[in-house]
This record gives C-alpha cells, sequence and structure tokens, in this order.
C-alpha cells in the first residue's frame, strides 16, 4: 500500500495537456456522451446553444472514434432529446431517458430502438445499480418529482420505486454510487439522501458541512466517487448574487462513516464544470464559469482546469484548454485519455472538442473473455477460471455480475477473484442449473469499486 501510495502522490505532480482533436458535425449542449464498450463515444440529442431564441432539439446523434479522432453520424433517435440520461446496460446498449419516453441504443447496429415509457415523464440523472437496474431520480421541475424510478432491462419497463425526501431548490440532481450499493443523491439542499436497493428506499444521511449550501440552486456543482470510498463534491454558485462557492465548498462524503468533511479548495471557484475521475486515481475539473460578477451565460467560459489528489486532499492547476467551455460532456477513454465535448464558449455557438492527455498515461483494464474449465460442475467441487483481455495484470481484483438459476435480477460479487486464473469453491446446496457471468470490473486497488464494467458472456452449469 506504501508503495501505491507513492505512485498515486508522484503521478500528481505532473501536469497535463489539451490539444483540439476533430469537430462534431452539429453543435451541441444538453447532449449527453457515452462511453462504449467498444471505445468509441456516443454522442446523443442536446440542443441549439443559444439563450435568445427557442432552441432546436436534436435526434441526431454521432460516433467519435478515438484513434481516428473524428466523429461520424449513426443511427437517429426515436425522439429528438435534451438534457436526457444516456447509461450503459450490463448487455452493452445505452438508455436513453428523458421526457415521457425511453429508447435503446445498440452499439451492434447503431440503431436506435423505444423502450418502456418513463413512470413519471421526465429525468433528472440516471445512474446503473448493481442488480443491472437503473435508478432516475428527478429534479424540481419534472411533475411529482419526489417519486423515483427504475428501469428493467430485463424487461424494458419502467416502475415507480420509493419518493426522495428531499426537493428544495431545483436543478438537477446528482448520484454516486457507493461502495456497499446504495447511491448517494444531492440536489441542492445541505440534507444528502441515500437510496437502498433492496429495500426501495430513501434515508437522509449526514448534512454537507458547509451550511450556504442552504443558498444554492443547486445548479453548477459537480460530484465524482473516488477510489477510496468517498465521493467529491465541488464547486457550484449561491443566489445571492451568484456569489462563489467556489473557494469554500469542496467537500467529501465518507460512505464508511455516512458523514461529510471539508478537503482542500480548488485553485479557481467554478461552477457548471466538468469532474472526471481518471485512471490513476485523481481527478481532472475543468471548464465552467468562475467570473461571478457578471453571472449571465454569455460570461467568458474558463480554459483552466485543475487537479485534485485524494493522496493529498489538495488541487492544483494543469494545462489550460484549448478552447473555453461551459456545460460540456467529459469522457474518459480507454486508453486513459478524456475527450471533451460541446457547451457553451464564449460566441455561444461552439462544434469544438479536444482531448486531455494526462503526463502519464494509464489505459483502462478490460475483461473480454471468461473461460471456464469445463461446462458443467459438481456442486461441492471446484473449476478454474480464465481472464483476458487488455491492460490487465495478475495483481488486479475482478468485480463480476452475474444471474443465477433462481433469478433473471443480476447480482455483483466484489473482488469475486484476484489475478487472471484462479479456483472457485461452488457450495454444496447451492442452486442448481445455469450461472452466467454478465460483464467484468477488473481495478489495481482492492477498495476501488468505480470503474466501468465491460460486457462478457459465460455460463457454468451447476449440477446435482
Amino acid at each position: 500500500m506504501l508503495t501505491l501510495s507513492f505512485c498515486q502522490v508522484a503521478l500528481a505532480q505532473h501536469t497535463g495537456t489539451f490539444t483540439p482533436t476533430g469537430n462534431m458535425a452539429t453543435a451541441r449542449i444538453g447532449h449527453t456522451a457515452t462511453l462504449l464498450p467498444n471505445g468509441k463515444v456516443l454522442i446523443a440529442g442536446g440542443q441549439t446553444p443559444g439563450c435568445c431564441v427557442k432552441p432546436l432539439i436534436f435526434s441526431s446523434a454521432e460516433l467519435y472514434d478515438p484513434s481516428t479522432g473524428s466523429f461520424s453520424a449513426t443511427g437517429e433517435m426515436t425522439t429528438p432529446r435534451s438534457r436526457h440520461t444516456a447509461t450503459l446496460l450490463p448487455n452493452g446498449k445505452v438508455l436513453i431517458a428523458g421526457g415521457p419516453t425511453a429508447e435503446l441504443y445498440d452499439p451492434a447496429t447503431g440503431t436506435f430502438s423505444a423502450t418502456g415509457n418513463m413512470v413519471k415523464g421526465s429525468g433528472g440523472t440516471a445512474i446503473l445499480l448493481e442488480d443491472g437496474t437503473v435508478l432516475i431520480a428527478h429534479g424540481r421541475f419534472g411533475p411529482n418529482p419526489a417519486t423515483a424510478e427504475l428501469y428493467d432491462p430485463v424487461t424494458g419497463t419502467f416502475s415507480g420505486t420509493g419518493d426522495q425526501l428531499v426537493i428544495c431548490c431545483g436543478g438537477t440532481p446528482t448520484a454516486a454510487l457507493v461502495p456497499d450499493g446504495r447511491v448517494l443523491l444531492v440536489i441542492c439542499c445541505t440534507e444528502a439522501q441515500l437510496y437502498d436497493p433492496a429495500s426501495g428506499a430513501f434515508s437522509l444521511t449526514d448534512s454537507l458541512t458547509d451550511r450556504t449550501r442552504l443558498r444554492i440552486y443547486g445548479e453548477g456543482f459537480g460530484a465524482a466517487a473516488l477510489t477510496n470510498g468517498t465521493v467529491l463534491f465541488t464547486g457550484g454558485y449561491s443566489d445571492l448574487g451568484f456569489t462563489s462557492l467556489g473557494a469554500e465548498l469542496y467537500e467529501l462524503y465518507d460512505s464508511s462513516s455516512g458523514s461529510f468533511r471539508p478537503t482542500g479548495n480548488m485553485t479557481t471557484a467554478r461552477f457548471y464544470h466538468t469532474v472526471t475521475p481518471l485512471s490513476d486515481g485523481t481527478v481532472l475539473i475543468a471548464g465552467g464559469v468562475n467570473d461571478f460578477a457578471r453571472p449571465t451565460i454569455a460570461i467568458p467560459a474558463s480554459t483552466t482546469a485543475e487537479i485534485y489528489d485524494p493522496a493529498t486532499g489538495t488541487f492544483f492547476r494543469t494545462g489550460d484548454m484549448t478552447d473555453p467551455h461551459i456545460e460540456h460532456t467529459a469522457t474518459l477513454l480507454l486508453d486513459g485519455r478524456v475527450l471533451l465535448t460541446g457547451g457553451y464558449t464564449d460566441d455561444l455557438n461552439s462544434a469544438s472538442n479536444e482531448i486531455y492527455t494526462p503526463s502519464i498515461l494509464i489505459p483502462i483494464p478490460v475483461v473480454e473473455k471468461v473461460r471456464f474449465d469445463r461446462v458443467a460442475v459438481p456442486a461441492g467441487s471446484s473449476y478454474s477460471v480464465d481472464l483476458s483481455g487488455s491492460n490487465l495484470t495478475q495483481e488486479m481484483f475482478f468485480d463480476v455480475r452475474f444471474t443465477s438459476p433462481e433469478s433473471n435480477q443480476s447480482v455483483v460479487v466484489l473482488n469475486w477473484q484476484k489475478g487472471l486464473v484462479e479456483n472457485h469453491e461452488v457450495p454444496a446446496g447451492i442452486a442448481l442449473g445455469s450461472w452466467t457471468i454478465t460483464d467484468v470490473r477488473a481495478h489495481k486497488i482492492e477498495t476501488d469499486h468505480t470503474g466501468i464494467f465491460f460486457p462478457v458472456s459465460a455460463t457454468i452449469i451447476v449440477s446435482p
């Protein structure tokens, strides 16, 4: 652990660089950017930039190819959408939800198709749960926003779940999955809430330590789950003269204690920025607005960026962006770089995009195949599992999502295996039939469960 901690600190002392990449075919804000299992990024929907005319809502979508640095058109969404959600599902498809309808993008065919309608016909934030369902929590502006809902990929339907306990100021909720499988949900107020998938209910958790959070509209702050089990909150603005909270409000939520605590200050106050965990465990914070004297969307956007290092609890500047961006997207690519797309710029109309390259690239580990040493295994005996893919090492831990003969719902087992080959015991009395691993997540740190699951398909039969 001392070696790993030293390595992370050493990496954080180097700054990265931003470089332009290909332009999107359409200038967009309010779009989504989703990393696909094949390494490409799906850019979907959004609207025309601008604040003085009625925006045009898009149904178009594009794919970014990191190998060529270019965008190309892909299938048209069934419905024009902006400020919707996009969630990568265990089967590799992407759930697009917002408004009364939802749809699925299939990377294999490059097409969109309708799926079940939402219960409340709204949307705010969406997050994939360990069982493979998707939790959608609503902001103030949805109809009856207190009720959250779940999307089940197996049935393709939405259903209501527990009522959110805090709907106070408006804006878009921010959600983060904590290590025990619950979801931390913050909208705007000092009170945060946890959603428990086991009970389908929300409960209040500790209040943010900065009481000025009571004055926040809830717009513009960022959040990211860290590899040590905490959740980082950054920036935001107050409704009292749009006073900057950037210099005060940087806090960590500790899931082990269920409490918030302050951390170091950012180098620049900002809102409407992006917060992106990098492969080395640090966090890239880029762009946004930091001129709070003139709080309109026409003010100059920021080109600045900085890194948060969880090992030291400090922020430091990294290279500047080539263009300023507000309300853009930032997506970690498989090779460890970050793609930043769209949003407002100084001229309010940008199709420009850029790439952030850390000083030391650490590619995302991807499991591509799971091999059992036998097709069937008797209960009470053992079997061997061989994992293969890219950027994998013998020192890595592997989380798996699987289905059992007793249920179509998925279950996640954390740290199911360490190393590429391992023997597993089959307990006596376990359910007989087919057990299927649907996707796997690889990680270097035992406590880190923040990465992406990648779809696989491997089935073993437990026999009498």
